[in-house]
């Protein structure tokens, strides 16, 4: 399978789950990040434009991001997926925040 299809076909929902979350809760500011995230991830054309969302999605703990627990929990199994898809994308390195 392709790396791009994989990567949105694991990602995507669980952002957009995410992204009705934020939305539901009034964090706005949130939403708008992971929005941007998930646009570029539909958007990218191969491996080195997917490295730019996958690395953004650990920007969140360090622009210190407070989460509920169902916002946590889902961010939580956003970043656990990604640092398994990392591992399967070749030349491509993890960057944590």
């Amino acid at each position: 399978m392709e790396t791009g299809t994989l990567v949105r076909n694991e990602l995507a929902p669980l952002l957009d789950r995410l992204i009705v979350q934020l939305e539901d809760e009034g964090k706005l500011t949130y939403r708008a990040h992971f929005t941007r995230i998930r646009r570029r991830l539909i958007s990218a054309h191969n491996d080195w434009e997917l490295a730019r969302p996958i690395i953004d999605l650990s920007a969140a703990n360090a622009m210190g991001f407070e989460f509920s627990n169902t916002a946590h929990a889902l961010v939580t199994r956003i970043l656990n997926k990604s640092n398994g898809l990392i591992r399967e994308i070749d030349g491509i390195e993890q960057i944590q925040h």
